[in-house]
């Protein structure tokens, strides 16, 4: 039926029927339709899997997990279950533009010879309403990312630099080439993260510098209400886990950096929330 690569659009689920909706037709509507949309759903217990069930389109493939097996687990799983050339990563409750995958695709089209294994995008990040309200960009500019710097801006960052998954697409045979047990190194504030430093090892990024991919911090999101004041330690300790892989090479200086970056951001962050991120019943 179709002559393009196949695209595997993974999106790992657990009690998101607010907005799994509007997740599934930024995906169908694609401008590039050769996807596979996979949802691993880690046991929900609201209306999820309804809501996913309304919808008619073969593209569509879930996968229910008996029981709840955690984050980082279902984040593995739903992966797993990927048959495209390329895959993506999509949060339950995020998005991405209507022509993402044209334009990631393209990238790899055009940029064969320099090895590239990953593309991303700016991130629009946006709130319960879907409103965009903050655009954040590679601190770097667009364009090639070496794998050398890929891996280091993270930590002179102190934070994901690169940017959240949603508007990233990678090659599924660089993932493959990710060590087993994958992700040994994060945790559920770092495994996106964690996910392209192993595509950088392998080979080089690609930076589109528009915001393609849309990230929501809502007043329930996991990263305001769950993490609101361990994001900065729990990256710290990822830093160091990195530090003591040898693989990575990273010194003592980006570890240093990323410890001290990591904490003025937390701050930074937490205004960001108060300010722009709050609950309905507040306003």
């Amino acid at each position: 039926m179709y002559s393009q690569p196949l695209v595997s659009v993974c999106v790992p689920v657990y009690n998101t029927e607010k907005y799994i909706a509007e997740t599934i037709l930024c995906v169908l509507n694609q401008s590039y339709q050769n996807i596979e949309l996979i949802i691993s759903d880690n046991a929900s217990t609201d209306k999820t899997v309804e809501i996913i069930n309304s919808f008619n389109d073969t593209r569509i493939k879930l996968f229910k997990n008996s029981e709840n097996i955690g984050l980082v687990a279902n984040f593995s799983k739903a992966f797993s279950y990927a048959n495209g050339k390329y895959m993506m990563f999509l949060g339950a409750d995020d998005g991405m533009e209507l022509n993402t995958v044209e334009k990631c695709i393209n990238i790899f089209s055009l940029s064969e010879e320099k090895n590239i294994v990953i593309v991303n995008t700016y991130i629009n990040i946006i709130n319960d309403e879907s409103q965009s309200v903050f655009k954040k960009k590679y601190l770097f500019g667009g364009g090639f990312i070496s794998k050398y710097w890929g891996i280091r801006s993270n930590f002179l960052y102190g934070s994901n630099t690169i940017g959240e998954p949603n508007g990233s697409m990678f090659l599924k045979e660089a993932y493959d080439k990710i060590p087993k047990p994958l992700f040994v190194n994060s945790n559920m504030w770092t495994i996106d993260i964690d996910l392209k430093n192993e595509l950088f090892l392998i080979g080089n990024g690609y930076m589109i510098s528009e915001a393609l991919g849309k990230f929501r911090l809502s007043a329930q999101s996991t990263s305001k209400k769950s993490l609101k004041f361990q994001q900065a330690k729990l990256f710290r300790k990822y830093a160091w886990t990195i530090y003591k892989d040898k693989r990575y090479k990273l010194s003592f200086f980006w570890v240093i950096t990323a410890t001290i970056n990591s904490i003025l951001l937390e701050v930074a962050r937490n205004v960001f929330y108060a300010l722009f991120i709050r609950n309905k019943a507040e306003r």
